[in-house]
């Protein structure tokens, strides 16, 4: 890409793919970069992402304005790979190296920098899987030697080494499993910022992602399986701001979703993938993407073509 474009086309892919955030470059006429991103089809600002990026030196400030207007309150897991990269938030400034990440607060303001010579991934946490505090300990800087991070970053490099080739329903699963062990090294550290309803929440919405595609797993049946009441279930997802019949509708859908866009998927009927995902019926499968998307499966399928 010509000098002259890049700056501009770097503030696009920004906005895009990390909503509203002022990008200040030490060097705009040098500037170069590059990205790789995987994400699923139908992506909306917070869903599971993986940025892999590398530029010269560069700053992002998010403020409450931008906040406030994109409305993510999700975060970003940050893991170098090279170089050091700098994380402002909550008064507090870390150097983050390689054999560190840090966990940043997406609904509030922060800085990132860094120099020439940087490569680090920047990975999307769904808003419902940590529940961050502005008054708890910050997460800015973790050791990924830690046997739960570190298989948070095992998995990242699964990610990233199979992305030409992994399905979607592949990414998700991954995903879903690198949130649960980074949840629960953060609660294992700081286990008195957690209640006991916060890590059932936590515990049914990662069951729920691992089972939805089983048609025969419920409210009930999830309730049983983590052995709590349903009222229990029920007032614990309600941290999260939802509820388990929710919270399993969405998980199949998106998952049918995803597989509808997969290219490998496209002799298979809507129903069977409907079915696959969990859905007992094609009219529910139907009723919830009109909901959720204004479009019928079939048109959503087409605008993956």
């Amino acid at each position: 890409m010509p000098k002259d474009d890049r700056p501009a086309y770097w503030r696009e892919q920004v906005s895009i793919n990390q909503g509203g955030a002022r990008v200040d470059f030490s060097d705009w006429p040098n500037f170069d970069g590059a990205l790789r991103v995987q994400r699923l089809a139908g992506y909306r600002l917070g869903d599971f992402q993986n940025v892999q990026f590398e530029s010269t030196e560069i700053s992002y400030e998010r403020t409450p304005a931008e906040v406030e207007a994109d409305g993510d309150r999700s975060a970003r897991l940050l893991i170098p790979r090279s170089g050091t990269v700098g994380i402002e938030q909550h008064g507090t400034r870390v150097l983050l190296r390689p054999g560190q990440m840090g966990v940043v607060d997406w609904g509030r303001r922060m800085v990132l920098s860094h120099g020439d010579h940087v490569r680090s991934w920047i990975l999307n946490v769904p808003a419902d899987i940590l529940r961050l505090s502005p008054d708890g300990p910050p997460h800015l800087a973790l050791d990924a030697h830690d046997p739960l991070l570190g298989s948070v970053l095992a998995l990242t490099e699964q990610l990233d080494r199979h992305g030409d080739t992994m399905t979607a329903a592949q990414f998700l699963k991954i995903s879903t499993h690198w949130t649960g062990l980074l949840a629960a090294a953060l609660d294992e550290r700081w286990a008195p910022e957690n209640t006991k309803l916060a890590a059932i929440s936590r515990d049914a919405r990662l069951h729920i992602r691992r089972c939805s595609d089983d048609p025969r797993v419920t409210v009930e049946t999830v309730a049983e399986d983590l052995g709590i009441t349903r009222r229990q279930l029920e007032r614990a997802m309600r941290l999260a701001g939802t509820t388990p019949h929710s919270y399993l509708l969405t998980a199949r859908l998106e998952r049918a979703v995803a597989r509808l866009s997969d290219p490998r998927n496209q002799r298979r009927t809507i129903a069977d993938i409907a079915y696959d995902s969990g859905f007992s019926a094609l009219s529910v499968f139907n009723k919830a993407c009109r909901d959720r998307y204004h479009a019928s499966p079939g048109q959503l399928r087409q605008r993956s073509v």
